[in-house]
C-alpha cells in the first residue's frame, strides 16, 4: 500500500482501496468505492429549546482517484491575504510533527503534540484566530471532538464567545441534538447539549484538521438547524487533495496551513 498523508474522520477512496480513517490515522479495507452526495444537505430548523435526539444521515462524495504522494514533511505555510508568509505560521508549520509507519505501517500521522509543546507557536496559532475572529461579532465557538477542545476554549476566552463542545454519541449527560453522518457500511453522529445556542447566535467552528469535511459539514448542519449562523469554520491543517472545503456548500473554511 501507498504511504498516505493523515486524515481526520469519515472515508478516503483510493485507486482501488476504501481507507477508513478516524482520528489522524487511516485504515485500509480493500472494498469498494461508495457514492456520497457532495455537499451538506439542508434540513428543516429545529428549536435549539426542544430539539432531541438524531437525525437522518450525512453523505460525501470523496474523490475515487486521489494521488497522494508519499511525504514525511508537515504541511506548506499558508500565505496571508497580502500574498506573503507570515513567520508565525512558518513556525507553527515547522512544530506539526509527522509520524510515518503509525499507528501501523503504511500511515502518516500528524502529530499536533508536538505544536502544544511549543508555548511560542501554540501562542501563534491562537493568536492568528483571535486576530481574524475578534471583531466578526462571534458569539459561539463550537468546537468538535476533540482535538476541537483544545483550540476553542482559548480563542473563545480571547473574543469573548462561548464554548460549546461538539461531541462523539453518549457523551453529554443532558437532552443533546444530534447530526448523524455516513462513514464507510457505518454512520457516527456529533451531538450537542439542548439549549447551549439560541436563535440568531453567530458561530465559528473549531477542528485542528480538514480532510474530506464529513464532520465539519455535521457540525455546521446541527448549528444551522437550530437557528444558529455559522459564520465561518476554522482549521490549524487542511489536506486540500482531498477537497473537503468543496463540501462545505460554500461556507467559508479559514486555515493556518495546507
Amino acid at each position: 500500500m501507498d504511504s498516505l498523508k493523515i486524515f481526520n474522520s469519515d472515508v478516503v477512496i483510493m485507486k482501488s482501496h476504501t481507507f477508513l480513517y478516524n482520528g489522524n490515522f487511516v485504515n485500509s479495507l480493500k472494498l469498494l468505492a461508495p457514492s456520497f452526495p457532495s455537499t451538506c444537505t439542508k434540513k428543516p430548523p429545529t428549536s435549539a429549546s426542544t430539539a432531541r435526539g438524531g437525525t437522518t444521515g450525512r453523505h460525501f462524495q470523496p474523490s475515487s482517484h486521489i494521488d497522494l504522494k508519499p511525504s514525511c514533511s508537515s504541511h506548506m505555510a499558508a500565505p496571508t491575504s497580502d500574498g506573503l508568509i507570515d513567520d508565525r505560521i512558518a513556525r507553527i508549520t515547522s512544530a506539526i510533527r509527522v509520524i510515518p509507519d503509525f499507528p501501523k505501517p503504511g500511515i502518516l500521522f500528524q502529530d499536533i503534540t508536538t505544536l502544544l509543546l511549543d508555548p511560542v507557536a501554540f501562542k501563534d496559532t491562537i493568536d492568528l484566530f483571535v486576530e481574524r475572529y475578534k471583531d466578526k461579532n462571534i458569539s459561539v465557538v463550537a468546537g468538535v471532538e476533540a482535538r476541537g477542545f483544545i483550540f476553542g476554549p482559548p480563542i473563545a476566552l480571547a473574543i469573548g464567545a462561548k464554548f460549546v463542545p461538539m461531541r462523539k454519541p453518549n457523551k453529554l449527560p443532558g437532552a443533546v441534538i444530534s447530526e448523524e453522518y455516513s462513514l464507510e457500511y457505518g454512520t457516527d453522529k456529533i451531538e450537542m447539549h439542548v439549549g447551549a445556542v439560541q436563535e440568531g447566535e453567530r458561530a465559528l467552528v473549531i477542528d485542528d484538521l480538514i480532510a474530506t469535511g464529513g464532520t465539519l459539514c455535521a457540525a455546521i448542519s446541527l448549528l444551522e438547524r437550530v437557528g444558529v449562523k455559522v459564520v465561518e469554520c476554522a482549521c490549524v491543517i487542511e489536506l486540500p487533495e482531498l477537497k473537503g472545503r468543496e463540501r462545505l456548500g460554500g461556507k467559508p473554511l479559514y486555515v493556518l496551513v495546507s
